[in-house]
């Protein structure tokens, strides 16, 4: 089965270029050509995981336009996975110079906090925060980040993803107890602990009734946004705004003010107003001052990931990936032979056939297979030897035709003795062919199922387990002895619909 590797590529670009060129404010209108010219240049080797190259171009970008949240995010994202050694530009194999995982872990987070510092609600910016704070083991702090990102889209999958791996690593280790965070200085909690004063409440309601005009009650909106209470995007079209604010904002005002409803849900409730050109602010959200706290901020914050850095060293501290891509891609190199069976993949004829036999009740063929499924890489955090049992079930409940006017039916068996199977079943990430997430002879022999790929942004990243269900349903298919189908809508067609990647920020 091929992963449509062209098609998915050039839908990601699509995706993030028209996400990119939508933020974009209307002063910089004329020269959209030239950086949608250098963000495909910065794509390119991007998705091929050669990050300098690609990082070289997002800094040419940010000295044009310094207030670009994409950009910062997808230099983030470069950064991140840099320190890996499990992207198409670093495999195992080769030659590489070594980097320095914590200092690109560090640099990585401060892109990530320059995007959210202009669009707070970047849930690619929070997720990556969250993982920077985990790969240095402030698993609460991580937390955190990953119920912000949740707050902002709970459908998110890959959020949910993560949330779910750091609770299993609380777990493991008991990290209610033995957590040992290095302690966040004040100037951040202050920031973060902002809370809105009382005087704002009183205007509020103050302007309900109707005691003083628009312009007072806009005034506080507009100090709301420049102490980062409101959090809307540095990009708001002001083109579009209107000097009229609706009547209902007023009842919102009022009730907000006599507690009939809660601080998240009026402030939430102008955000969207903002965003949405519905009224108009005059808060210096877009300008020089607003780079200059940036880089203020930045600095600031950076001196908090030094310090956890240091205490990283004093403690000896224990981390433990909470994206576990990174840990299964590691053992799969080291016990590369275990999950690799190459050698069987030309040879069907090794394998014993599949029993055949007549059923005397039904007079139909019985066709059993006996499937041999190996272990899966140390770390995987999806069951998917329980799920082939899905897989099993889709070919087991078709009747099918034979050429002697008969029925015929499947019957899957598994057994812990490779020599007797029919069919083995292993789960691979070596690259089997461009785009090809999965192989099998036809009617028995070696079946590969890929568990994950490289796709999403050049960096090793595990599937969900409904792709991986895909492939191995795909895969079984030509152990049965079926070829590919012409119709798109049948299991059997060559390219997967979709591949869903279980802990990609560019999910």
């Amino acid at each position: 089965m091929k992963q449509n590797m062209s098609q998915n590529t050039i839908k990601l670009f699509t995706v993030i270029l028209f996400t990119f060129t939508f933020f974009i404010g209307s002063a910089y209108a004329e020269n959209i050509d030239e950086r949608d010219k250098l963000f495909a240049e910065a794509f390119e080797p991007f998705l091929k995981g050669e990050y300098e190259k690609s990082i070289k171009i997002f800094d040419e970008i940010l000295e044009i336009y310094p207030e670009d949240y994409k950009i910062f995010e997808m230099k983030g994202i470069a950064l991140s996975n840099l320190r890996l050694e499990s992207t198409l530009a670093m495999q195992p194999q080769q030659n590489t110079a070594p980097r320095d995982p914590s200092n690109l872990n560090k640099s990585s987070m401060l892109e990530f906090y320059k995007a959210l510092e202009i669009n707070p609600n970047s849930v690619l910016a929070l997720n990556g925060m969250g993982l920077g704070f985990g790969n240095f083991g402030e698993y609460s702090e991580a937390e955190a980040y990953f119920k912000k990102s949740l707050e902002v889209n709970p459908d998110n999958k890959v959020t949910q993803n993560y949330l779910i791996s750091l609770e299993n690593l609380k777990k493991k280790y008991s990290l209610n107890v033995f957590e040992n965070p290095t302690k966040k200085p004040d100037f951040l909690k202050m920031m973060e602990e902002n809370t809105i004063p009382s005087w704002i409440k009183n205007n509020a309601g103050w302007w309900a009734d109707d005691k003083i005009n628009d312009g007072d009650f806009i005034s506080g909106i507009e100090y709301l946004i420049e102490n980062k209470i409101i959090k809307v995007s540095t990009y708001v079209n002001k083109e579009n705004s209107t000097d009229i604010i609706p009547s209902w904002i007023k009842s919102n005002a009022g009730w907000w003010s006599s507690g009939k409803i809660s601080d998240n849900d009026f402030l939430t409730g102008i955000e969207y107003l903002i965003e949405n050109s519905i009224i108009s602010v005059n808060a210096k959200i877009n300008s020089e001052l607003l780079e200059k706290d940036l880089e203020r901020k930045a600095w600031n914050f950076e001196r908090y990931l030094i310090n956890i850095q240091s205490d990283i060293k004093k403690q000896n501290r224990y981390v433990e990936n909470i994206n576990p891509s990174e840990y299964v891609i590691i053992k799969y190199w080291k016990d590369y032979h275990k999950w690799n069976l190459e050698f069987y993949l030309d040879k069907p004829e090794v394998f014993p056939d599949r029993k055949v036999w007549i059923d005397p009740e039904t007079g139909n063929y019985i066709i059993e297979y006996l499937i041999y499924i190996n272990e899966q890489p140390v770390g995987l955090p999806i069951d998917h030897v329980s799920t082939l049992q899905n897989s099993f079930s889709v070919w087991e409940t078709i009747e099918y035709d034979t050429s002697d006017g008969k029925k015929a039916s499947v019957k899957f068996y598994t057994t812990s003795v490779k020599g007797e199977a029919n069919v083995w079943v292993t789960w691979v990430v070596r690259n089997i062919g461009e785009g090809v997430l999965g192989h099998a002879n036809l009617g028995k022999g070696v079946v590969e199922v890929a568990i994950g790929s490289y796709g999403c942004d050049g960096g090793f990243q595990l599937f969900d387990n409904n792709t991986v269900e895909y492939i191995m349903t795909h895969e079984l298919g030509h152990s049965l002895g079926f070829g590919h189908s012409n119709d798109p809508d049948k299991i059997m067609y060559p390219s997967i619909p979709y591949t869903n990647y279980a802990y990609c920020l560019l999910n």
